[in-house]
């Protein structure tokens, strides 16, 4: 083999392996593309967690908003009357009574799945992000182990085939 022989099965080994190497990058690579779809998923639940424990909140100021409002109709309306041997404000007081009590039994339940749904995704999201970041690790430090063994195995055959050269004069 004559020097630009040896250059040219020189490069082929480097070619050939810098072409393997890369395409393991670019498999290392599509995973953080799954991460991030992931993550996005997470934001999105938290957004709708968010936008739930919103709503319940607007309905519960809502419904008291509107019993203070009937309350307040009925005492200026119906200011002193009675009824049924009681005054009309102490009927109005326990309507009202009933009202909040009606508005916890309809409205806590549904705060406190939505506390928990929260407890739950921000546990798991934190899980997941510790994982990640355990993969993320894991994975540069088998690239970089990749990259040293991948050298030398370039070097190894460009030695052996140095050395059939020699032996070949």
């Amino acid at each position: 083999m004559n020097k630009k022989e040896t250059n040219k099965s020189i490069d082929v080994i480097d070619v050939f392996w810098d072409g393997w190497f890369n395409g393991f990058k670019t498999f290392y690579s599509s995973q953080d593309g799954l991460e991030q779809k992931t993550l996005q998923v997470f934001e999105r639940q938290k957004d709708w967690i968010n936008s739930s424990r919103a709503q319940i909140s607007k309905l519960e100021e809502n419904s008291k908003k509107l019993s203070s409002e009937w309350k307040s109709n009925m005492n200026s309306s119906w200011n002193q009357q009675e009824l049924g041997g009681k005054n009309l404000s102490e009927w109005v007081g326990q309507l009202e009574e009933i009202s909040y009590t009606t508005q916890a039994l309809a409205l806590n339940p549904g705060k406190a799945s939505i506390e928990m749904l929260s407890k739950s995704q921000a546990h798991l999201e934190e899980t997941y992000k510790n994982a990640l970041e355990a993969q993320q690790q894991n994975r540069a430090e088998v690239l970089n182990a990749c990259e040293d063994l991948i050298n030398q195995l370039k070097q190894t055959q460009k030695g052996m085939l140095q050395s059939f050269e020699l032996i070949a004069k």
